[in-house]
C-alpha cells in the first residue's frame, strides 16, 4: 500500500489556541493517527497559530512544529485544498447516540458510534483510545461565543473531557408528559 506523500490539512484546538497545518496520516484516519500510542507528539508542517477568541488573527506561522497530544482538546480535518486519494476503511455496524460534552474552554454536541448500548463510563475509561470520534458535531468556544463550528467529524481528547452525557430524544407532542411527583 503506497504511503501518502501529501500532508493532510488539520485543525487542532488546544484550550486557548487554534493550530492549523499539515500532517502525514499515512493512510490512516485522524482518530487512528492520534490514538497511535507510539508517538506522544504530532508534527505539524506549515502551521498557523491563532487564539480561539480571534481565530482569523494569525499570531505566528512556522515551517515545522510539534504539538503534544496531551495538549490537544479537539481536532478535525477541514476541506482539503489538494486532491487526495480516497482512503478506504472497513466499517462495522454501530449504534449512534447523541451526546453533549464539556471540555477545556469548549462544548460539543454530536453523535458517538458504539456497538451495543451506550456505556459512558466504559467509553471514557477504555484504555484503547484516547481520542474519541464525534460525528455531526457542533462546537462552541468559551473564548468566542459567536463562533460555531459544524463538522461531519471531530476527534476529542478523552483526557480533556470534563462532562459527557447522553442527550435524551425530544418528547413528541402526542406522547404524554411524565407526571411530576413530590
Amino acid at each position: 500500500m503506497p504511503e501518502t506523500t501529501i500532508p493532510f490539512q488539520v485543525v487542532i484546538f488546544t484550550n486557548r489556541h487554534s493550530i492549523s497545518g499539515g500532517i502525514f496520516l499515512r493512510d490512516q484516519r485522524l482518530s487512528d493517527f492520534l490514538n497511535d500510542r507510539r508517538d506522544k507528539n504530532v508534527m505539524v508542517r506549515n502551521a498557523s497559530v491563532a487564539r480561539l477568541e480571534n481565530p482569523t488573527k494569525i499570531l505566528e506561522k512556522t515551517l515545522f512544529s510539534v504539538v503534544p497530544k496531551a495538549g490537544i482538546v479537539l481536532a478535525f480535518e477541514p476541506p482539503q485544498k489538494v486532491f487526495t486519494p480516497q482512503r478506504r476503511f472497513i466499517k462495522y455496524p454501530k449504534n449512534r447516540h447523541e451526546v453533549f460534552l464539556v471540555m477545556d474552554g469548549m462544548e460539543a454536541r454530536g453523535e458517538v458510534h458504539v456497538q451495543g448500548p451506550l456505556d459512558l463510563l466504559h467509553l471514557l475509561t477504555d484504555a484503547g483510545d484516547s481520542f474519541l470520534p464525534i460525528t455531526q458535531a457542533s462546537v462552541t468556544l468559551e473564548a468566542n461565543p459567536n463562533f460555531l463550528l459544524r463538522r461531519d467529524a471531530v476527534v476529542v481528547n478523552t483526557q480533556r473531557i470534563l462532562f459527557m452525557g447522553e442527550v435524551q430524544a425530544p418528547v413528541s407532542p402526542t406522547e404524554p408528559k411524565p407526571e411530576k411527583t413530590n
